[in-house]
C-alpha cells in the first residue's frame, strides 16, 4: 500500500511539473506587436518566441529580474513604464530619437551587438526593417 501511495504521489508531482511547463509555454506569446506609441511609423511585429530562445526574459523586461518563462503571466509590457514614465530619466516610447525611445535604445543596441558577433544575423537596425509598411 505504501508503494502505491508513493508511486501515486510521484506521478502527481511529475504531472504538476508538466502542466506548469505547458501553461508557461501557452502564456508566452509567439509574436508581439508593439503599437502602443506609434505615431509616424507603422507598428512593429516581431517574433517573441525567437527572442526568448536567444536571451533571458529580464533582458527586455528589465524591471523583473526574476522573470522566467514559467512566470510569463507576470510579465509587464514595456508600455507599463514607458508610455507615461514616472521619472524624467525613464525613456519615453513616444520619442522618435534613437537615444530617447526605449525600444530604439534596447532593440537596436542589442541588434548591433549581435551583428558584431555574427554579420549574417537577422538583427535589423534600420527604421524600415522593423516598421514595415502594409501593402
Amino acid at each position: 500500500m505504501r508503494k502505491v501511495r508513493y508511486g501515486l504521489a510521484g506521478f502527481v508531482v511529475v504531472l504538476s511539473a508538466v502542466c506548469m511547463v505547458a501553461y508557461a509555454a501557452a502564456t508566452v506569446p509567439e509574436q508581439v506587436t508593439i503599437d502602443d506609441c506609434q505615431s509616424k511609423q507603422p507598428a512593429v511585429k516581431f517574433s517573441h518566441k525567437a527572442h526568448t530562445a536567444k536571451t533571458a526574459c529580464s533582458t527586455c523586461h528589465h524591471t523583473q529580474k526574476d522573470l522566467t518563462a514559467e512566470k510569463a503571466a507576470e510579465a509587464k509590457p514595456c508600455e507599463t513604464c514607458h508610455n507615461t514614465p514616472e521619472k524624467a530619466e525613464t525613456p519615453k516610447c513616444s520619442e522618435m530619437s534613437l537615444t530617447k525611445n526605449p525600444y530604439h535604445i534596447a532593440c537596436i543596441n542589442c541588434h548591433k551587438e549581435e551583428l558584431k558577433k555574427n554579420a549574417q544575423a537577422k538583427a535589423p537596425t534600420k527604421c524600415t526593417d522593423c516598421h514595415v509598411k502594409a501593402g
